[in-house]
């Protein structure tokens, strides 16, 4: 997929709507201090919500919780309308409930700090919920809903803004409720929702679609819901990409959202998750990265590929079964790897910590098992006497402590406790290779001393 850098985008709005595109249904959650509960009902890429406050405002979560939830009831059937064959995939719980999105994992977040006006809110709304609140899993975009001041009167109001996700950075998407009349009904409020939605899920890409303009919006049509300003009428007035020439399935190289991993393909024969990666393992490559493995996952259609992150940050997707990353010696990690299928569905996530230059650890950085080989055997020394050669060497580093070594002479091998070897003349037929042994079994790289040097 190609990944687009947009600036922030902006949905002005030009007349107040009325309707009921939205209808506020019962949310089956309880716990309302949770920030992303696992583990998801739906095990793939989903959309998660949150309302979001300032600290010293009214919390009127139990009252914007139903409109939320009829939000994305809504967003979901208008987009089902447009493409049967996809809808967004929302981040849902197993609350009891007889209503699919009654268990909308729904966050309630007070943040920290003030965003001010709307010129600063959208950076420091996105900057206080990945900091301190984890909104940072680029397996997931978010959609924020902002109650609070942002500053903003008159006619022309900033009703929303978003940015895309990037390599490491989720897609995030913010709605104000103080603007555009967003507060005093649930028609305008899906609108800008799903505009903004779309926003960050890609759409739309100004230097590749045909009717870009200002701000990533399009310009074919006032009934696109990617145009820059909001006028009257509900969501289903709203078009999916007026002409499907532009951001959703369009025939161009450009992004398309229609093919966007957050989006469930109704119309595929994959509905399992693949099976989590196993018997993960990690260790040292001997250029001074970490070797991160595991045996391959399982998949009802197929093919996976493997999502890998360090210390809950996404560093790489790869279709093989390791991952080379950088590391210094002693520095500790958690190290988690997660299969991902063709339409987007998620394994569990398997974890594992390690010290670099030691092995894997617990949480309290106590080795469990050693997985990282001796360093390679150095200062090899030559000492010539009458019938024999005397070789020296300086000991191997290893974290988990040495057992011996292992020296290979010629065709033969033998084993020594020591940093020294005596070997007669009559056995040097061909060059001496030292290698270290840890007490865990794993084999340091070799270091060869050629035939000239012992003759």
């Amino acid at each position: 997929m190609k990944r687009l850098t947009l600036g922030l985008v902006l949905l002005a709005l030009a007349a107040p709507a009325r309707g009921q595109a939205s209808t506020p249904l019962p949310w089956c959650g309880t716990d309302l201090s949770a920030i992303d509960r696992a583990p998801d009902a739906v095990p793939g890429y989903a959309v998660h919500v949150a309302y979001v406050f300032p600290p010293g405002a009214p919390d009127r979560f139990s009252d914007w919780a139903p409109r939320l939830t009829g939000d994305v009831a809504a967003i979901e059937a208008w987009w089902r309308s447009q493409d049967a064959a996809r809808a967004p995939r929302f981040d849902l719980h197993p609350f009891p409930c007889t209503s699919s999105f009654g268990m909308l994992d729904l966050s309630r977040v007070q943040l920290s700090a003030q965003v001010g006006d709307v010129r600063s809110a959208f950076g420091r709304i996105r900057l206080l919920l990945a900091n301190e609140h984890g909104f940072r899993q680029s397996e997931k975009v978010y959609l924020v809903y902002y109650d609070g001041p942002t500053g903003q009167i008159g006619r022309d109001q900033t009703c929303g803004q978003a940015d895309d996700g990037r390599i490491g950075v989720s897609g995030f998407a913010v709605v104000y409720l103080d603007s555009c009349g967003s507060d005093e009904d649930d028609e305008v409020r899906p609108i800008v929702a799903a505009h903004e939605l779309l926003h960050a899920l890609g759409a739309v890409d100004g230097s590749a679609a045909p009717n870009a303009c200002r701000g990533g919006h399009v310009c074919d049509g006032g009934s696109d819901l990617m145009t820059a300003t909001l006028s009257e009428g509900p969501l289903e007035s709203r078009v999916l990409d007026l002409g499907r020439n532009d951001y959703y399935g369009h025939p161009g190289t450009w992004n398309d959202v229609q093919e966007s991993r957050f989006l469930e393909r109704l119309d595929s024969l994959d509905r399992t998750a693949p099976t989590a990666p196993s018997a993960l393992t990690i260790t040292n490559d001997r250029f001074g990265g970490v070797r991160f493995s595991w045996s391959p996952a399982t998949d009802d259609v197929g093919p996976v590929s493997y999502r890998v992150s360090r210390d809950g940050v996404f560093f790489d997707e790869v279709v093989r079964s390791s991952s080379l990353l950088a590391a210094l010696i002693g520095s500790t990690s958690t190290y988690s790897v997660r299969a991902v299928d063709a339409s987007g569905r998620l394994s569990a996530s398997m974890s594992l910590r390690f010290t670099a230059g030691l092995g894997i650890v617990d949480a309290n950085g106590q080795l469990l098992r050693d997985t990282v080989p001796p360093a390679p055997v150095t200062r090899v020394a030559v000492r010539k006497l009458a019938n024999r050669v005397v070789l020296s060497w300086a000991r191997a580093r290893d974290g988990g402590g040495l057992s011996g070594y292992r020296v290979r002479i010629g065709s033969r091998t033998q084993t020594t406790l020591q940093e020294t070897l005596t070997v007669p003349r009559s056995r040097l037929t061909g060059p001496v290779t030292i290698v270290a042994i840890d007490r865990a079994g794993n084999v340091g790289p070799p270091t060869t001393v050629p035939l000239r040097r012992l003759r």
